[in-house]
């Protein structure tokens, strides 16, 4: 009797039980993670078009997350950092945290992401403006240029054909040419040399002729100096026999 008592008490506590939750009963909620990563893109990674960052924040005391990017490798203190998305309030297990354009052009027509390297934040906040981040380096963004695509209403400018132009020469400077020195024209019935031949030959003939007056004025000045020393010597016996000759006796 006791036990069915107690059987009884703990009927009537779970039936208050589920009046009091309206007629039905709610299993506890899981417990909350406490993860801040990205999956995707990973550090060295080469992306382009529309990208989908995926990985998970998520804390007891989750409050806020917000994504960053800039030019680079890797973070430094001059990092020129860009909001990609802010203070979303949303925890996020394995899935989309925001989607990166990087074809997207500025009113001027230039990318705003030009093709380079990048490095990303993902920054969590929790309550009391606690923080924590990860960090993605490398990221190479790498987009085709798209050529801009013209609407029916818009004419396309005429795209001039270039004609067949004559080349424009370009003066190109030569090394200065040696001017050949003049061959002299063959006499009738001579008989025709190399002109290395005849160059020498005049050039050997010219100095025989040079040398051969040369040595005929050394020889007559010679023989001139000689015949000049037997005159005197002549003379000189001459004058000793005309001295030296006896003179007769009783003439006096």
């Amino acid at each position: 009797m006791q036990r069915r008592g107690k059987l009884a008490l703990v009927l009537v506590s779970f039936l208050l039980a589920w009046a009091a939750a309206g007629g039905h009963l709610t299993a506890a909620p899981p417990p909350q993670e406490n993860v801040v990563i990205i999956t995707f893109p990973q550090s060295g990674a080469t992306i382009g078009g529309v990208v989908q960052i995926m990985g998970s924040v998520a804390h007891p005391n989750f409050d806020r997350y917000s994504i960053y990017y800039a030019p680079g490798p890797a973070a430094t203190a001059t990092s020129q950092w860009q909001p990609l998305v802010l203070d979303v309030r949303q925890q996020v297990i394995n899935g989309v945290l925001a989607q990166w354009d990087t074809t997207a052009i500025a009113e001027d027509g230039s990318p705003i992401i030009p093709n380079g390297v990048y490095h990303m934040v993902l920054i969590r906040y929790r309550e009391g403006d606690v923080t924590d981040s990860f960090f993605v380096n490398n990221i190479t963004v790498l987009n085709e240029l798209a050529m801009p695509t013209l609407t029916p209403t818009e004419e396309a400018a005429e795209i001039p054909t270039p004609g067949a132009e004559a080349p424009t020469p370009v003066p190109v400077e030569m090394p200065p040419t040696a001017t050949p020195r003049p061959t002299p024209t063959p006499r009738p019935g001579a008989t025709p040399t190399a002109p290395a031949d005849r160059g020498i030959s005049g050039l050997d003939g010219a100095l025989m002729m040079s040398a051969f007056l040369r040595g005929a004025r050394i020889t007559l000045l010679l023989f001139g100096l000689w015949g000049l020393y037997l005159l005197v010597k002549a003379l000189f016996r001459y004058y000793l026999r005309t001295r030296r000759k006896p003179q007769r006796p009783g003439l006096r």
